[in-house]
């Protein structure tokens, strides 16, 4: 694929007047103090306010004097003798020359002498022209300069990716604009927030923005929204243009730690390692799984399940650890050795009972439905009274599975399903919580705690399952699976209408997820777990879904590995936003937004299954 920069005219202005600013400090060049002594004069930094464009891939040079400005109003020029200083993320500094970087925004430029201080504010338009293909005429701004707007809806392209009103962390890796042709064959893609004007130009249906350009614009329109539009014309008639609805998409002052997401490619049997932040194509873990997995916190352990053998009459879980000074993964626990007959696991957090990662406990949901703590090191059972209370609960026995250890330890959430012998797929399932203890050497948990009963009624349908829960960070929030059936449908796996719900952690309010579930559509949405670490402005939740990606994933074109069992087109990950300020102003109701799809994955298997967590120890 060529990538052109069109050349863009560096411009640079100065506007305001200049604004004097009095500190007490110390000598210096120019400091001779009031005329009626009363201390030093002050300082003054020119000019007072400026505003610079700078293209894409530029920078471009501002110039600042410092003057100190004396009681009759004479000013003496100081510079040499203070210091400038800015945000490094909009430029440096070299003497009195700020070089302004390709990120737009506002800031404050600073200048210290001794210890008298002055501030000037800088404002930076980003701009930029990208013509993408080697297909797209070099002239194809200027088409569209003069060609005229159109009214014919039928030739407005639209904008099937990114989702309107998607929120995004500020360092998601990359972003690939998808649109419908309608009638042309060329493409002007306008980006625009309050700094930032970017003009795309392709001949494709496809405007891929990747690094370092995209996180210029990312961090130019983080905190507001950034508006995308497409325009659309012919070549053999191109006066006129004809523009689609715009999009919006929110950039979140959020920047995600580095982490990872591993997650299951079931239709090649792998376990994958996405880091957050890249663009690269996931790394292999493990092969030979056939079912699920979790991840430690520290992702330093991992659970799994496998059909021995290619049998899942014989399907037993087995445990890995990483060796950070080898870096590499060993098998503690074979899942061939068909010592555990389970399925799901979660990991007790460092801290919450043993000091370090040396040690570890896992729960593993057994084929009899019951839950089991296990040492993951050793595959040892732990005794506890675990396997007795997890089936308790209305109608007792019940069955305990897909566990969920909150992040300190104290409480564990699971599903907890009537009757017994419930280990993989389930019906009836409420949302149950437990508290966990560790004293004088035993392992104790306490009674549960239906705290999603159900039934929730929707315009889609009344949910009467619900499973796959999981502790938000902070353990404030628990996110879960609510279905209308049993889970799984094998003939279709959309009929049970699986989608994502939230709860506080105590179960006072509950709420659907409908702005990330898509409304009332059913697209087979699952296993959803929370991004490690604190944000500021939101809560991010990654999760598997059979939505489509644009038109590069849809029923019409997935690949055929990925229909089997009652799966129709390739599930993806995605990771969507729960907004902080909408819980505290309005808990109970949806604080979700439309997610969006996960760069670095293999948009041609089955990827679900996706574990957030700490620094990926993969090299």
């Amino acid at each position: 694929m060529r990538v052109a920069r069109v050349p863009g005219r560096i411009v640079g202005c100065i506007v305001g007047s200049i604004l004097g600013l009095g500190l007490v400090g110390c000598g210096s060049p120019g400091d001779d103090g009031d005329d009626d002594g009363t201390g030093p004069d002050p300082i003054e930094l020119d000019p007072p306010m400026a505003r610079v464009t700078v293209p894409l891939g530029s920078t471009v040079n501002q110039e600042y004097r410092v003057y100190s400005v004396d009681g009759r109003g004479e000013r003496t020029d100081i510079t040499s003798a203070c210091t400038l200083a800015l945000d490094a993320a909009f430029g440096t500094v070299s003497a009195s020359t700020v070089t302004v970087h390709a990120r737009g925004g506002e800031t404050e430029v600073r200048a210290t002498c001794d210890t008298r201080t002055a501030s000037s504010q800088l404002i930076v338009n980003l701009t930029g022209q990208i013509i993408v293909g080697p297909g797209t005429p070099g002239n194809a701004p200027d088409l569209f300069a003069v060609a005229t707007a159109g009214g014919d809806a039928a030739r407005e392209p639209l904008i099937e990716y990114p989702l309107d009103g998607a929120v995004s962390p500020v360092n998601m890796p990359g972003l690939e604009v998808q649109w419908t042709a309608a009638g042309n064959d060329l493409f002007h893609v306008a980006l625009r927030s309050e700094y930032a004007a970017i003009d795309v130009y392709t001949v494709g249906l496809e405007a891929p923005l990747g690094e370092p350009d995209w996180a210029a614009i990312a961090y130019t329109a983080a905190g507001g929204d950034l508006e995308i539009v497409v325009e659309g014309l012919a070549q053999a008639s191109p006066g006129t243009k004809y523009a689609g609805a715009p999009v919006a998409l929110t950039m979140s002052r959020d920047a995600i730690d580095r982490t990872a997401i591993y997650y299951w490619a079931s239709s090649q049997g792998q376990i994958m390692n996405q880091v957050f932040g890249s663009t690269d194509a996931a790394t292999q873990v493990r092969g030979e799984c056939t079912s699920c997995h979790s991840l430690s916190r520290t992702g330093t352990r991992l659970g799994y399940s496998r059909c021995v053998n290619n049998d899942c009459g014989q399907l037993f879980a087995g445990f890995l650890k990483y060796d950070r000074g080898t870096a590499t993964w060993s098998e503690a626990v074979n899942a061939n050795g068909g010592t555990i007959r389970g399925s799901y696991s979660t990991f007790a957090p460092v801290g919450n009972p043993f000091p370090t990662d040396e040690q570890s406990l896992a729960i593993v949901s057994m084929s009899n439905g019951t839950l089991q703590l296990y040492d993951p090191d050793t595959g040892a059972v732990v005794p506890s009274n675990l396997p007795d209370v997890s089936t308790h609960g209305p109608g007792a026995p019940r069955s305990g599975l897909m566990a969920d250890w909150s992040a300190d330890g104290g409480s564990v959430v699971f599903a907890s399903a009537p009757g017994v012998n419930q280990w993989i797929d389930l019906n009836g399932g409420a949302i149950a919580k437990m508290s966990y203890a560790y004293a004088n050497g035993s392992h104790t948990f306490g009674e549960p705690e239906l705290i999603v009963p159900g039934p929730i009624t929707l315009a889609s349908g009344s949910y009467t399952n619900f499973f796959f829960p999981s502790f938000s960070g902070d353990g404030a929030l628990v996110v879960f699976n609510g279905a209308r059936a049993p889970w799984r449908n094998f003939t279709d796996a959309r009929t049970a209408g699986q989608r994502l719900f939230l709860t506080d952690a105590a179960g006072t309010w509950v709420t659907d997820l409908a702005a990330l579930n898509g409304g009332d559509i059913d697209v087979d949405i699952t296993w959803p777990h929370w991004a490690p670490g604190a944000a500021s402005d939101y809560y991010w939740v990654v999760f598997s879904s059979e939505r489509d990606y644009g038109h590069k994933v849809t029923r019409a074109n997935t690949h055929s590995s990925c229909v089997a069992n009652g799966v129709t087109q390739c599930k993806q990950i995605w990771v969507g936003a729960i907004s902080k300020a909408t819980l505290k102003a309005a808990p109970g109701t949806d604080p979700s937004a439309p997610p969006l799809w996960l760069p670095g994955q293999n948009h041609q298997t089955n990827n679900i299954s996706p574990y957030w967590t700490a620094e990926a120890p993969i090299n």
